[in-house]
């Protein structure tokens, strides 16, 4: 892992934390810049001892650190009973929409400052470092959307860089192709070898084109559907999925384990080649909006939910979100690219 520079990491020292005190009261996504700005600090002060001791070991900030030192200082406003005011579940929030990076054995580093775009008109100032859309001035961003997680910005109809300072979610690159290019680009990532068939009384597949179906669940099926590829599954714990191929290079070799995060991708592509919904209840107060978001889609998606939302709260199947009304359009941006349609 490559040291900042001693500028970079005094700068980070002089970072102040009067930017979390805008909001009267605590919220998440408030919680959540006290994270940040602790988090530079910390590995600021650890990079620049190191570099004044010319040390090349490796180092990071541990998490015990980054929440005891948010609770040090802001320890009177927050409730680690209180999921959406818990510094350990904003913490793993930051690490799921990579604004903060995990090395391993609990130790992390803030990322880098970059623009992740997120949808045509829409991205997020991403990073560690508590930050502005005037860190970004000439690239396109209109103005940050206050009391939201990952500090949404609204970008302009040309906004088109390609540098390190710009990058391109998989949600974004997904629903700026066709379902061939995705198939495609799925089956690049299939393992070099193939796998035996599952054993056809322990697996269920997914019909996507079943209509009469309103959920998920009710689309795995004992039955082999047709289709240019079918995703499997074993019911048995640990559950095993599986992707049958039927057309292209991939053909002959049939069948291939994937893991369940790119089981999901299938699932995604074969709904939207279907036309495919899934019907979700959205409720709205007039100041936010919120829905339940199951455990159900890949890492990206659910970061980029995470990120549009003002809390984000833990539950046992999956999480409650809740959206102010100016990320609204891009919630039902995400959605839409997810073939969930709001009831």
């Amino acid at each position: 892992m490559s040291k900042p520079s001693p500028t970079l990491a005094r700068a980070a020292i002089r970072i102040s934390t009067a930017g979390v005190y805008q909001e009267p009261f605590p919220t998440q996504a408030w919680l959540a810049e006290a994270v940040r700005t602790v988090a530079s600090r910390l590995y600021g002060q650890v990079g620049m001892e190191a570099s004044e001791e010319n040390s090349s070991a490796p180092f990071a900030v541990h998490r015990t650190a980054i929440t005891g030192q948010v609770s040090k200082t802001f320890g009177a406003l927050l409730d680690e009973g209180a999921p959406h005011l818990s510094v350990s579940w904003v913490l793993e929030l930051l690490l799921q929409i990579e604004d903060l990076a995990h090395i391993g054995q609990g130790y992390y580093i803030p990322r880098e400052s970059r623009v992740v775009r997120l949808a045509h008109g829409w991205g997020r100032i991403a990073g560690g470092l508590p930050l502005d859309s005037s860190e970004h001035p000439d690239k396109g961003i209109k103005s940050v959307q206050r009391g939201t997680i990952g500090r949404l910005v609204r970008l302009a109809e040309n906004f088109s860089p390609h540098d390190h300072g710009t990058e391109y979610s998989e949600v974004f690159e997904w629903m700026t192709r066709n379902a061939d290019q995705i198939f495609s680009d799925l089956c690049e990532r299939l393992p070099e070898r193939s796998a035996s068939r599952p054993p056809a009384d322990a697996t269920v597949y997914y019909n996507a084109q079943y209509q009469r179906a309103r959920t998920r669940r009710d689309r795995w099926q004992n039955k082999f559907p047709e289709g240019a590829f079918v995703v499997a599954r074993i019911g048995s714990l640990p559950t095993h999925y599986y992707v049958h191929i039927s057309k292209g290079e991939h053909s002959g070799m049939s069948w291939f384990e994937v893991t369940k995060e790119e089981a999901r991708k299938w699932v995604l592509l074969a709904e939207t080649v279907a036309g495919t919904t899934n019907p979700f209840r959205v409720d709205g107060n007039g100041k936010s909006v919120g829905l339940f978001l199951p455990d159900m889609l890949p890492a990206a998606w659910t970061a980029a939910l995470f990120a549009c939302s003002s809390t984000v709260i833990p539950g046992d199947k999956g999480w409650t979100l809740e959206i102010k009304p100016e990320a609204r359009g891009l919630l039902e941006i995400l959605l839409r690219g997810a073939n969930i349609q709001p009831i």
